[in-house]
């Protein structure tokens, strides 16, 4: 293999060789190493799975811990103490 399993991200190998799991013992180890390679090759350089990979890796935690707000904030005071809503979506009315 021209290429070290040690310069791949642990992830990514784990991935190929996952998939590759099914062939082995029913394709030649020479075309299972190829396949390998490519898939390492591949995966690694290609931007659409590149940006797959970065979603899949295991972050380390934060630092701190800390609020963080989501969504915006109610229209009025009036509003957040009724707990009213936006509507859902739909249309009232129509039917279909």
């Amino acid at each position: 293999m021209a290429t070290k399993l040690c310069e791949f991200d642990p992830v990514l190998v784990e991935v190929v060789e996952r998939a590759l799991a099914p062939y082995r013992g029913k394709l030649s180890p020479e075309l299972i190493e190829h396949m390998r390679e490519e898939a390492l090759v591949q995966m690694s350089t290609h931007p659409y799975p590149a940006a797959l990979l970065g979603s899949i890796q295991q972050r380390p935690p934060p630092d701190e811990s800390h609020e963080i707000a989501r969504g915006g904030a109610p229209g009025s005071k009036e509003e957040a103490e009724r707990g009213d809503r936006r509507e859902s979506g739909r249309r009232r009315g129509r039917k279909g």
